[in-house]
């Protein structure tokens, strides 16, 4: 996804009925109730902040931030980032996959996930994590997931499906409310894992060391991060190549 500086974006600020969206490039922010909405292709970066009924994307790469009730949302092929934000009312009901490539945050509540082909990584261990169900079919994903998650109704059919034990993980928020806008401060990393190591100077991280959290959650050292940024135009992360704008502040 390119920077969202770039990018138009178009408010929905009446209520819809139907509306169907082809191969453009823009960021879409739906602020009414919608009932049906329809994404087919292009690069996007969609704000759901009022209640939609039946959202179907197919196609293209989009980014999804989910801050307000989503009935049904199905998304087929193409590549994706999605975010159930930890705000009030933010759920999904039913999220249906089928095919392609996406990261899914589940900070709130999705009750139904269900997975059919494709590669996919799933996390769902945050302290206001809730999931009821995941049926995965066929595919490559690995789901991870803290003990209050880990109780869900788990069907497995086909494919390789890799689930994780974790930790709960207390205040995602610092890297998810504003992926791409606002400062990005140290923090203290306590209780790091023993073989959890700085992939830019490839040592392992120490008690009480300072890190930046970057927008993807991945994190570096304070002291490898900005030199590494020093003279580039562009920002992603060293690890996965997210791009984002955030200001690293000390």
């Amino acid at each position: 996804m390119e920077n969202q500086d770039e990018m138009p974006e178009k408010r929905f600020t009446e209520d819809i009925e139907s509306l169907a969206i082809y191969d453009s490039y823009e960021i879409l922010n739906f602020k009414a109730k919608a009932k049906d909405i329809s994404i087919k292709g292009g690069n996007h970066v969609i704000k759901i902040n009022n209640t939609i009924e039946n959202l179907e994307i197919e196609g293209g790469y989009k980014e999804i931030h989910i801050k307000a009730p989503v009935n049904n949302l199905t998304i087929k092929g193409g590549q994706s980032k999605i975010y159930v934000h930890d705000f009030e009312d933010a759920k999904v009901d039913k999220l249906y996959i089928k095919g392609g490539n996406h990261v899914v945050e589940i900070v709130s509540s999705v009750n139904d996930l269900e997975l059919h082909g494709g590669v996919n990584i799933i996390r769902c261990n945050y302290i206001n994590s809730k999931i009821n169900k995941i049926t995965t079919i066929g595919g490559v994903r690995d789901i991870y997931l803290n003990p209050e998650t880990d109780k869900c109704e788990k069907k497995f059919e086909s494919g390789v499906c890799n689930f994780h034990k974790t930790e709960v993980k207390e205040d995602p928020i610092e890297f998810q409310a504003f992926l791409y806008e606002g400062d990005i401060g140290p923090t203290t990393l306590t209780n790091p894992k023993e073989d959890a190591r700085c992939s830019i100077c490839l040592q392992n991280y120490n008690e009480d060391k300072v890190v930046y959290f970057l927008p993807c959650a991945h994190y570096f050292h304070k002291n490898c991060l900005k030199p590494f940024y020093a003279g580039k135009i562009e920002r992603f992360c060293p690890e996965c190549k997210f791009k984002f704008r955030n200001n690293l502040v000390d």
